[in-house]
């Protein structure tokens, strides 16, 4: 079993480490989204009205002699106090088109394109590690599985796990040190590292698993197990003169229903086909699969409530899975938890690796340059995300993605050619990431409009991570100074 841990973690560390660094950060990019669109108006509830002009205004924007697959209207939420829209089409010329703006909630009213570049870059990173569809969030899937097995395989590799939950050695050397700590916070998060590992597997290979579904319980019909899994779908219809009658839909919901459960998403498929769907979803708070959708026909007839309370128990397990691996339910308390928990599972993926090295070195096997390249991509990574912050508060969204990898790749290439100085490199590479965020906070605040409400907020969250980042280095770099005092001595620190 120790082998069987060993070889897996050491396979997927680096990938298990991106999915884990970035999954922390995914679950505020929402709130991400609106820094970086820092003048949006805020709101807590849009008129029918408004709903109705902004699908329209943002039909208006279409391209010529397009084919227009669904339009959508985002918030406001919780989360995300603003109101944003999005058309999906494929223009003339074969190519696929995204636009995204942000509204005026009062008038529906388009107020530029919305630019989240930063919020896309963690996200995808996240999702499927920036590769093409369907093949990365296939991958990160099967690192899903992966994390799995490995939180299965370390609990039965350790048997006396649970009876030295609270064995923690500082006072012995820095490997047993290591080894207590990641074994504890192993431990104190099992339950939340099996949730996020199996969810996280789940969602990624949910393709996959719906063609099994159709495959095995619908003779191979994909269209009937979408059905059975998503809702009604888009039926033949007449041909509609204009958008569907969204307002309409809105002022019905809120008449007839008395829950006063807020809209998070509206969505309209196959607008010019009144056979199309338009599915709006709602938020429940007081039940874990927190969202169901009010299906209706795009001629404006309802068609059924799909999901929430009453839903099917299998139908009900599967909308649990977004929210249980996101942290979207519960509010701030909940996603706050779900920060620290996925550092933590960060941080058993990089002691995990410290560990290993150690061991080597001990053993007179030690591979000074893989624990160099490991150094480099971590600290890499965090310099790339800093420069992509910097970027998107600058207002060069198309230079994020560029300047990430840019960043991440020059750290590792520094980190190989050196191998043997990548202590010196790592603080500097974090005084640097601080410093990029330090600049990005500033000019989010004095040029974006970044000074009130949640802009604001995730400014001061910005320069708090600069800080710790900073105070890090320092005491990395007075660790280092104590270490090369031992060495002129002639001996080694306990």
């Amino acid at each position: 079993m120790i082998e069987s841990h060993s070889i897996l973690g050491l396979t997927f560390a680096a990938l298990i480490y991106i999915v884990s660094v970035t999954g922390a950060f995914t679950l505020f990019v929402e709130e991400i989204a609106v820094w970086e669109n820092a003048d949006a108006p805020m709101a807590e509830r849009v008129s029918a009205q408004a709903y109705q002009a902004a699908l329209e205004n943002a039909y208006g924007e279409r391209g010529e002699g397009s084919d227009i697959h669904s339009l959508l209207t985002f918030g406001p939420t919780e989360f995300a106090p603003a109101l944003m829209v999005r058309l999906n089409e494929t223009l003339a010329n074969g190519e696929e088109r995204h636009t995204d703006w942000i509204a005026n909630p009062q008038t529906g009213a388009l107020l530029g394109e919305a630019d989240t570049p930063l919020s896309h870059l963690i996200e995808q990173l996240h999702v499927a590690l920036h590769l093409p569809a369907p093949w990365g969030r296939y991958l990160v899937g099967l690192l899903g599985v992966c994390m799995f097995s490995l939180v299965i395989s370390g609990i039965l590799a350790h048997p006396t796990i649970f009876k030295d939950a609270f064995k923690l050695r500082f006072d012995r050397n820095r490997r047993i040190a290591w080894t207590d700590l990641h074994n504890r916070l192993s431990v104190w998060g099992l339950p939340f590292h099996l949730v996020l590992t199996f969810t996280g597997g789940f969602l990624g290979l949910a393709g996959l698993i719906i063609g099994a579904v159709a495959m095995l319980a619908y003779d191979g019909d994909r269209e009937r197990a979408l059905v059975s899994l998503q809702g009604p779908q888009p039926i033949e219809g007449a041909q509609l003169a204009g958008l569907p009658p969204v307002g309409q839909m809105v002022r019905q919901i809120r008449e007839v229903r008395e829950d006063g459960h807020p809209i998070e998403l509206i969505i309209v498929r196959d607008p010019h086909n009144s056979g199309g769907i338009t599915a709006i979803n709602m938020l429940d708070d007081s039940i874990l699969d927190s969202r169901y959708s009010l299906i209706f026909r795009n001629s404006g007839a309802f068609v059924e409530t799909y999901g929430g309370e009453g839903a099917p128990a299998g139908l009900r397990a599967l909308a649990m899975l977004q929210p249980l691996h996101f942290g979207t339910f519960g509010g701030y308390p909940i996603k706050f938890l779900y920060f620290v928990m996925a550092l933590a599972l960060t941080w058993v993926t990089s002691s995990g690796m410290k560990i290993w090295f150690s061991r080597r070195e001990q053993q007179g096997r030690a591979v000074p340059r893989m624990r160099a390249a490991w150094h480099g991509m971590t600290a890499g990574l965090t310099l790339g995300l800093a420069g992509a912050t910097l970027a998107s508060a600058a207002g060069v969204g198309e230079l994020v993605l560029p300047i990430c990898l840019a960043a991440w790749i020059a750290a590792i290439a520094a980190f190989l050619l050196a191998p043997f100085r990548w202590e010196t490199f790592y603080p500097v590479a974090l005084i640097a990431s601080a410093m990029l965020l330090l600049g990005a906070a500033g000019i989010a605040t004095v040029t974006s409009g970044a000074t009130t409400g949640l802009p604001a907020v995730v400014s001061i969250a910005v320069l708090v991570i600069a800080l710790m980042l900073a105070g890090f280095a320092l005491r990395r770099w007075r660790r280092d100074d104590s270490f090369a005092h031992w060495v002129a001595a002639g001996t080694q620190p306990g």
